[in-house]
């Protein structure tokens, strides 16, 4: 069972609504996405949680697909999709994207939790994914402003920005940070990137191909 496996099993059971579990659709994801055209409306969500945002996309006419390291994650997101639309339980790190597919790619407070290696793999792979005008809404936390998050009061550095919660429901689990310059370069293949800071400390981070 993984971590968030747990998290999600707990949550059934009447315990804590944890991370991203207690907030609502993001207002930037919301404006990008009512400020943009997708011509093919197909989204990929990675770390589909329990789906909602994916039902959001689905109300609006999208094909979707999320994908999640937590079995009970994607039985929520399944019940929620209903039959038109696919959960996939896989490691974000090893699944293999369909190359030129999606014209909107997305994933919220989930693609930090690995190595910073790995998360530049997989931002490469997001790239390959898009089909030509593809559109990526991403984020990841502030190299400074994660330090006041519950998850960080203990933390174990183990490597150069990431560090592993030794307490609460994350516990063993790698976190990587990130500052505007490290972010820029990882997404130095995509266009008219535009970074924000919401009110949690996460970049908001946007794109296309």
């Amino acid at each position: 069972m993984t971590t968030w496996d747990t998290i999600y099993k707990n949550y059934q059971q009447g315990g804590e609504a944890w991370a991203t579990l207690q907030e609502g659709l993001l207002p930037q994801f919301l404006t990008f996405v009512k400020g943009n055209t997708f011509e093919k409306q197909k989204a990929l969500d990675i770390g589909c949680g329990t789906g909602k945002y994916l039902l959001f996309l689905q109300h609006l006419g999208f094909q979707v697909l999320g994908i999640d390291s937590s079995a009970t994650a994607v039985e929520m997101t399944q019940k929620a999709l209903g039959d038109t639309s696919t959960a996939l339980c896989a490691n974000m790190f090893t699944y293999d994207i369909p190359k030129h597919t999606y014209d909107f790619i997305f994933s919220i407070s989930t693609i930090h939790h690995g190595l910073k290696a790995e998360v530049a793999h997989l931002i490469d792979s997001i790239y390959r994914s898009l089909a030509p005008g593809g559109k990526v809404f991403i984020t990841l936390p502030d190299i400074e402003k994660h330090k006041h998050w519950r998850t960080f009061k203990t933390e174990k550095e183990i490597a150069p920005g990431t560090y592993v919660p030794q307490t609460g429901p994350e516990k063993g689990l790698a976190h990587s940070v990130f500052s505007e310059q490290e972010i820029r370069q990882i997404f130095i293949e995509f266009n008219d990137v535009n970074l924000s800071l919401d009110e949690i400390g996460r970049w908001c981070i946007t794109g296309s191909k």
